[in-house]
């Protein structure tokens, strides 16, 4: 989640002032100061760097929370910034201002006070990569146990910085890295603080002409540092500690210890460097000494959820010492009963208890429920826990609260139970917590015998159903009642809407008998010949003397319709027998099929072919006549008769091209021989040729016909 103001908003002061150091150090200014006593100082902390092009420059922050800024916080800032001959200042209010005091900044502090709001703190926070923190809703508890730790007040400055927040952090640290506790788990109840004198003393050195300057950090007799000003641990919290005369610290108790008097330091310092420097103690003069308090260790009480434990930090070294037990069973037992007594009222008859890697689950039996918890041991968090009620205890409860109603089903979930009971004015839909047994009615079903006075009349009076009897009923969805109803014709199914107890939907399937009714009913004079069924329908075959007919039945019995009818075969035999003699009187018929429509092949002495007759009417659709090759010879031959006179002729060749329509035929006569093309469905000659059968020619000319009329 990025920086936005609600979360500076949110933001304690403390945090706000500890982000901004960390900006400050991004931003150059490597000599800050968070000021310890605030309310003397008046500001939160004084930050000084050197820039190349403007010299040193001298920055005062100071952050307001609580509500918006007003003038005379500007003011008041104004001032300060004065008195302490800073450059500039930065006023901070994640509220904001009030328009009187951005008037004062921009008459009288131009340029030398910025005014920094919440939308001004998340940029500078998000530009210089300072992390989001995790922002959560302050508990009460948490509340007071901030407000158990006393502010005390020291006479003289922090060498280095001391925040409870950064013990508890660290405790936290170790406490998640050795046990299965988060860091959120664990809470200060009692801190104390131990801390240690020691002096920073300014100094100086003659050895000939030359002088040598420095500041030294006296902490023991042990460890002196001649030239703290120049050594990297030490050389920042110097410089803060010299602008400070007092501090404070927040813990519940603090123990101070001396190891040095300040004439002891002193005099070990004197000794130190002329040991070092080579000089008489003479050579050395002493300057200024000023006293600081040096954190070295913080012991700590906790709260770690339900336990308690205890925790050493040295904070020289910022080293933990940390050890946590887990709670005893009698602490889960006890706590799994209060949990059953509040939320079932039952206390738990049997009880067992196991342990595994840090986790312990506790479960059993009350009177009526079934119960499991799982629990941090070492925090006492409730991990899981669930108590469900038996199936027994379940329907003994239901029972009991409808004494005169009929359990008609239970559909159990993880955490829910629907119940639907049968009660004489309608069905009555629970919903049952079996965490605790509490249930509430979701909605009322009309009963079977209302629903089915509302279905019978809608049915029987569109459908042809009759003298309909409830047979069967069930519960849908949990909001809709299903009927099926059994009677004269068929059966019906009808969904019944539990709200409004209207007939939502209906399903009709009539018996195969009574589509054979019906189908009888619209074909008078017709005989059934078979019915069969298929998802949607009935397909039912009658016929009379004429025709076979078939005809679908929707299965609700709404819909009949005739989907086929041909005649008869011997019908068809019979149109097809006459058509044929029209034809030609000596056709008979060859055979009869039915492809679609009928398909008759006739033969007659001068005629030969097929047509096709209307599968439902009879009439003729279609046909292909053609004269018989006998026929078409004998013509040919009257045809040569009257034409030339010839006698005594004789057919040598006739070829029949059944594709092409036509046959060739050679004829021999007396005076010569005879070629002809003849259209076997007209008996037109469509080309014929006449060759001699003596002379010089004569071949020639048959071997030209021959090839034309093969």
């Amino acid at each position: 989640m990025p920086w936005n103001q609600d979360i500076v908003r949110m933001l304690p002061r403390e945090d706000i002032i500890e982000y901004l150091t960390e900006v400050l150090d991004k931003m150059g200014f490597r000599n800050h100061e968070r000021v310890a006593d605030r309310d003397r100082w008046g500001v939160d902390i004084v930050a000084v760097r050197d820039d190349p092009l403007a010299g040193t420059e001298k920055l005062l922050i100071k952050v307001h929370t609580g509500s918006l800024a007003s003038a005379k916080e500007v003011s008041v800032f104004g001032d300060l910034i004065d008195r302490y001959k800073a450059d500039r200042g930065i006023l901070i209010s994640p509220l904001g201002f009030t328009k009187d005091a951005r008037t004062v900044v921009a008459k009288e502090y131009r340029a030398r006070i910025i005014l920094w709001d919440a939308e001004k703190l998340a940029k500078t926070f998000s530009n210089y990569g300072i992390e989001v923190p995790e922002i959560k809703p302050q508990k009460p508890q948490e509340k007071a146990e901030e407000t158990s730790l006393t502010k005390f007040e020291l006479d003289a400055p922090l060498l280095f910085e001391f925040s409870p927040e950064r013990v508890l952090r660290a405790i936290a640290g170790e406490a998640s890295r050795k046990y299965p506790i988060k860091p959120e788990d664990i809470k200060l109840s009692f801190l104390k603080v131990y801390l240690s004198t020691a002096y920073i003393i300014s100094w100086s050195a003659r050895k000939g002409e030359s002088e040598e300057k420095g500041k030294a950090v006296v902490f023991s007799e042990e460890k002196i540092v001649p030239h703290a000003n120049s050594d990297p641990k030490l050389a920042t919290p110097v410089k803060k500690a010299l602008l400070n005369d007092r501090s404070e610290i927040n813990a519940t108790e603090r123990e101070i210890e001396s190891p040095l008097s300040p004439s002891e330091a002193v005099l070990l310092l004197k000794n130190t460097l002329s040991g070092k420097l080579g000089l008489p103690e003479s050579n050395i003069t002493i300057h200024e000494r000023k006293k600081v308090y040096m954190p070295t260790k913080a012991e700590a009480e906790l709260k770690v959820g339900a336990n308690r434990a205890r925790a050493v930090v040295d904070l020289n070294i910022n080293e933990v010492w940390l050890e946590v037990s887990e709670l005893p069973d009698e602490y889960f037992l006890r706590t799994v009963t209060e949990i059953l007594m509040e939320k079932i009222g039952e206390e738990p008859l049997e009880s067992k208890i196991e342990r595994n890697n840090g986790k312990v689950k506790v479960f059993g039996k009350t009177k009526r429920f079934n119960f499991e918890f799982k629990f941090n041991g070492y925090t006492g968090a409730v991990v899981y826990g669930e108590s469900i009620i038996t199936d027994e205890a379940l329907r003994e409860f239901i029972s009991s609260t409808y004494p005169e109603g009929t359990i008609l089903n239970i559909e159990k979930g993880k955490k829910v139970a629907i119940v639907e009971v049968g009660l004489k004015e309608g069905i009555v839909i629970l919903e049952v917590n079996l965490e605790n047994g509490e249930f509430k009615e979701i909605t009322t079903l009309p009963s079977p015998e209302e629903a089915f006075k509302k279905a019978k009349p809608i049915i029987e009076n569109n459908f042809p159903v009759n003298n309909l009897k409830l047979a069967s009923s069930r519960v849908l969805e949990h909001k809709f009642l299903e009927i099926t109803m059994e009677g004269e014709g068929g059966k019906a199914t009808a969904k019944i809407d539990g709200d409004t107890k209207d007939v939502l939907d209906y399903f009709v399937e009539i018996t195969p008998q009574k589509a054979e009714e019906l189908v009888l009913a619209k074909y008078p004079g017709y005989r059934t010949l078979s019915v069969s069924e298929s998802d949607d329908v009935y397909t039912v075959e009658i016929e009379n003397d004429q025709h076979k007919v078939t005809v679908r039945v929707t299965k609700d019995g709404k819909i009949v319709e005739e989907a086929d009818r041909v005649l008869k075969k011997e019908v068809a035999g019979k149109i097809a027998a006459e058509k044929a003699r029209s034809i030609d009187e000596t056709a008979e018929i060859k055979g009869i099929r039915l492809d679609g429509d009928w398909i008759v092949e006739f033969q007659g002495s001068s005629k030969v072919g097929k047509f096709v007759l209307d599968r439902k009417t009879g009439e003729v659709k279609g046909e292909d006549i053609r004269f018989t090759e006998l026929a078409l010879e004998e013509a040919f031959h009257e045809h040569l008769r009257k034409l030339y006179g010839e006698t005594g002729l004789k057919t040598e060749r006739l070829t029949h091209y059944k594709e092409e329509g036509y046959i060739h035929i050679k004829v021999a006569g007396k005076n010569g021989l005879y070629y002809a093309r003849i259209d076997t469905k007209t008996g037109k000659i469509l080309s014929e040729d006449r060759a001699p059968i003596k002379g010089i020619t004569a071949k020639l000319k048959q071997f030209q016909l021959e090839s034309k009329y093969k």
